[in-house]
């Protein structure tokens, strides 16, 4: 059954780093809990093949903006690459551009695709400045 009572803090660590999520307390003001609670300008980016690397998507968006962190995802069984990738930029400008000209660009004899990540708000931001990004078609299924 599902607990709907609100999470306040989680800690642990990943990699060796600890983890602390924010609190729910507004008057909580850390600089973790304001570093979370900015919005995140990442990107999906799919039909990658699987011997593509984070170090190449990096490098290949880079050429865009400044990329902040490249997280491909793998099968939770087998450690595999499952073909896609999510890119966070440090500006929503650069990220915005990066859907807009890497779509269809060609890295290890795949054509990328590449469009807004489903945790994004990049998509909305693009309303409403106006951009038509509708020819950039991709799947993005994820992203956190």
């Amino acid at each position: 059954m599902w607990n709907s009572n609100p999470i306040t803090a989680v800690t642990g660590t990943t990699a060796g780093a600890p983890l602390v999520l924010p609190s729910s307390n507004p008057s909580s003001t850390t600089n973790t809990t304001n570093t979370l609670n900015q919005p995140k300008h990442d990107i999906f980016v799919g039909n990658l093949a699987f011997t593509t690397t984070e170090e190449q998507i990096h490098q290949a968006f880079s050429e865009i903006g400044h990329v902040i962190k490249v997280r491909m995802v793998s099968d939770i069984e087998t450690g595999k690459p499952r073909g896609f990738a999510f890119v966070e930029f440090e500006d929503p400008q650069a990220a915005l551009s990066a859907i807009r000209n890497m779509n269809d660009y060609e890295l290890n004899g795949r054509k990328l695709r590449v469009n807004f990540s489903n945790s994004s708000h990049l998509e909305t931001l693009a309303g409403q400045l106006g951009m038509d990004l509708s020819s950039a078609v991709g799947g993005g299924t994820g992203g956190s």
